[in-house]
């Protein structure tokens, strides 16, 4: 198997494994408190993970093998433009999650 092949498919079960982790930490949250539970506590870390691991996985489906040679300069150590804009835009979907899922949760009456 080469090496594109290898990184689509780490891609794809970061997808898999960023979608498998919104259900408990996430979604099971909001269904809880739609059906009136009395108490719904958050898993604020793993809500914060599930959009950086979506946003890794895409990118890397989407490029492969290319993902590391244009994300960073490994001879100087250094990433380049296009891995900080991915780091932002992991940053951004990570406090996304974890944020939006609190702000819901209080517009539903919970602390």
């Amino acid at each position: 198997m080469n090496d594109d092949v290898k990184a689509r498919l780490y891609g794809l079960g970061s997808v898999v494994a960023g979608i498998a982790m919104s259900w408990p930490t996430i979604f099971d949250r909001l269904r809880l408190a739609r059906q009136g539970a009395p108490e719904v506590s958050v898993w604020s870390m793993a809500s914060f993970l599930v959009g950086p691991l979506i946003v890794m996985g895409l990118v890397m489906m989407l490029l492969g093998a290319r993902t590391e040679p244009l994300m960073r300069d490994a001879e100087r150590k250094r990433m380049r433009p296009f891995g900080n804009i991915v780091a932002l835009a992991c940053v951004v979907a990570g406090f996304g999650g974890m944020l939006g899922t609190s702000y819901l949760l209080r517009s539903y009456g919970y602390r």
